[in-house]
């Protein structure tokens, strides 16, 4: 069986921004170390999701505004 990744760039475009981000898996939560958006760094103190889905969905949200720190 393969190793569960701890780490994942996430790299992707929402609405005409760009977003890159470091996702951790930690206890079964997906937390955010670092999300840049268009080139500025963007805190998300509160960030914290079960799936792979829900946090990259957050993580588009947050690139087009939808969604604040």
């Amino acid at each position: 069986m393969p190793m569960e990744t701890e780490q994942e760039n996430v790299f992707g475009t929402a609405d005409g921004s760009t977003y890159s981000a470091v996702l951790s898996n930690s206890g079964g939560r997906l937390t955010v170390h670092s999300l840049l958006i268009d080139g500025h760094n963007v805190p998300v103190p509160h960030g914290e999701w079960t799936t792979r889905e829900e946090a990259v969905k957050a993580l588009q949200d947050y690139a087009k505004g939808d969604r604040q720190p």
